[in-house]
């Protein structure tokens, strides 16, 4: 049965884009395996006025000079945007892998076995020590966004 070791949730602004929230950990004992789940919501951002203006910005900002103007007549080919939340995590001895996903609902599992171990992350043994999950905030484009992470750990 799994334990809970880490349970938490936060809300989320457009301030909070290109920032990173971590997370610290201690496991006591190894473990046989980690389960995380994190989701956030909401993902579109479906105020399609509100969202005109900052494509257009973004289309200044980011294309070719040379192409920005008929980007901008197109600007709907780039609604609805979205907020991008993705997980990193790191082992007492370093990385152990990233979960750089667009769903906004993820289940995620450790352990050595590497059929077993989710994609992105490094299969091995789940160590004592401090362990750090990092929450990238890429953007967030809605007037708020909140997210759910819990850590549950299996015991040998």
């Amino acid at each position: 049965m799994p334990k809970d070791i880490i349970s938490v949730e936060g809300k989320l602004t457009p301030l909070s884009s290109k920032t990173h929230i971590t997370y610290q950990f201690h496991l006591e004992d190894a473990l046989s395996s980690l389960e995380i789940d994190f989701r956030y919501a909401p993902k579109p951002f479906l105020d399609k006025e509100a969202s005109k203006p900052l494509i257009l910005e973004a289309i200044e900002s980011y294309s070719d000079p040379a192409w920005a103007e008929l980007y901008k007549k197109q600007w709907e080919n780039y609604y609805p945007l979205q907020n991008l939340l993705t997980l990193s995590l790191d082992s007492p001895s370093g990385f152990r892998g990233s979960a750089h996903r667009h769903a906004p609902e993820q289940r995620h599992l450790i352990c050595p076995d590497v059929s077993k171990t989710s994609p992105g992350f490094i299969a091995g043994d789940v160590p004592s020590g401090i362990w750090k999950i990092t929450i990238s905030v890429h953007c967030v484009v809605t007037p708020d966004c909140r997210y759910e992470l819990s850590v549950r750990g299996t015991g040998r």
